[in-house]
């Protein structure tokens, strides 16, 4: 197909990253904050590709998903295809279960990936990888020391952050400086962790700060959501007082109308009945 064309993408971490995965293949940028489909670009997987045609082909919802079970903690690795909801203890027992390696378990890659506390938590839709690691297989956390400004956390960047001054608006809880960093950029690829001399746990930094700055910009919009609803119930009040003082009005104006004409009857009935007027009652 002359739509169709395949090109070789180096094995650098994390190149497979969308963004990345965009600026390799057609030297373009996503803009800073925003997203692909800003610059014209739909970046899909093969699992979402085909997930999006048994959707719209065959009418199916998104029931499962290929997980891959791998480490050094699991004796048969393998991809399965799990239901969304199967337990991964099941999928662990599916391939033949625990090694004698087994330490940790992450949803994930060893880079990006998330500790999970137990096997009995389920299969989501985010869930593409469960991790088995051994002792070796992830790096382990050490003290963390205070950070000596040296840079190499913004030389591994692959986003072209400066994840020590995002770090530090993070740790004062400055999220809005932060924010202005490009705290919202950060891919939590794991490469300024790596590469910390001081052992400073900054992905896990930015995505606490990312939770906290979505909290509050949902407070935000709640409060200007409140503040709206509040204004218009003041404007409705304020309408709803001035259409009864109108109508108060024009009952006041019609009852002295009403009372002008009934004064101006009883005096022309009184003028008739004076003598001479001819009314011999």
């Amino acid at each position: 197909y002359d739509w169709l064309k395949i090109i070789a993408v180096p094995a650098v971490y994390p190149t497979g990253g969308e963004k990345q995965l965009i600026r390799v293949l057609t030297g373009r940028e996503t803009p800073r904050q925003g997203i692909p489909a800003d610059i014209g670009i739909v970046c899909l997987n093969v699992a979402t590709a085909a997930a999006v045609y048994r959707a719209i082909v065959l009418g199916e919802p998104l029931i499962s998903r290929i997980v891959t079970l791998t480490g050094r903690g699991v004796r048969r690795p393998q991809n399965l295809s799990a239901r969304l909801g199967t337990p991964i203890a099941d999928l662990i027992a599916q391939c033949s279960g625990y090694t004698d390696q087994a330490e940790r378990l992450i949803m994930g890659g060893p880079m990006m990936g998330f500790a999970l506390t137990s096997d009995e938590l389920p299969v989501v839709k985010a869930t593409n990888c469960i991790l088995v690691a051994g002792g070796d297989e992830v790096a382990s956390r050490q003290q963390a020391m205070p950070c000596i400004r040296c840079g190499e956390c913004a030389e591994a960047c692959p986003a072209n952050l400066l994840p020590q001054q995002i770090y530090r608006y993070c740790r004062t809880g400055d999220l809005g400086k932060a924010h202005a960093e490009g705290l919202d950029d950060c891919i939590e690829c794991g490469c300024c962790d790596i590469v910390c001399p001081s052992h400073i746990p900054l992905v896990s930094s930015f995505r606490a700060a990312k939770d906290k700055w979505l909290a509050k910009q949902q407070d935000q919009r709640k409060a200007d959501v409140a503040r709206l609803r509040h204004a218009a119930r003041l404007a409705r009040k304020e309408r709803e007082k001035a259409e009864r003082d109108a109508a108060a009005r024009r009952q006041k104006a019609a009852l002295e109308q009403g009372r002008d004409a009934a004064i101006k009857n009883l005096i022309e009935q009184a003028k008739r009945r004076r003598p001479g007027t001819g009314d011999n009652s």
